[in-house]
């Protein structure tokens, strides 16, 4: 049976998601952690390229994978833009925000010389996987910071994941 891939790169950002949907924690041969339920598959990769690649290619290798979402915080380049504000990054959705987004490996300063709205550490190799193994995903960012603040508190990321499932609930 096909599942849908939620797929996040801390476990802070995964908890709100294993909480609203009643995910169990399977035990499994790799180093990530893997919830699921019958129709919902969530992995938690790490921040890395490697990490990612690595946990997005053992998903689709062990598992049937019929739509795919990389749910995670993003570094925001317009101030006037509320913190929580949800984007979908590779398509245009009825009732979301669409933004570029431009990712990083090591995290920017200043958002000097950024061209795009929204920066973070993995949607191009969710992007670039996907597009090997399906046709169907989402790359979703929410909001958490402006460059020039300090980085969010775990707290302030699970209330940010948490205020923006009933937003993509339904892309399910």
């Amino acid at each position: 049976m096909s599942k849908i891939l939620i797929h996040t790169t801390s476990l802070i950002e995964a908890q709100p998601i294993v909480d609203f949907f009643n995910l169990e924690k399977l035990t499994n041969p790799i180093e990530n952690t893997i919830y699921s339920n019958d129709d919902l598959i969530l992995i938690v990769s790490g921040v890395s390229k490697e990490e990612i690649l690595d946990s997005l290619n053992y998903i689709f290798k062990n598992f049937q994978i019929s739509k795919a979402f990389d749910l995670s915080i993003a570094s925001c380049s317009d101030g006037s833009i509320a913190l929580g504000t949800l984007f979908c990054t590779n398509r245009f959705i009825n009732g979301l925000n669409f933004a570029n987004v431009t990712t990083v490996e090591k995290a920017l300063e200043t958002d000097k010389d950024l061209e795009t709205l929204l920066v973070d550490k993995q949607a191009e190799f969710f992007r670039q996987t996907c597009k090997e193994n399906i046709q169907d995903f989402y790359i979703l960012k929410i909001v958490s910071d402006y460059f020039d603040e300090t980085t969010p508190s775990e707290k302030e990321i699970f209330q940010l994941i948490n205020d923006s499932i009933l937003k993509w609930k339904n892309l399910i």
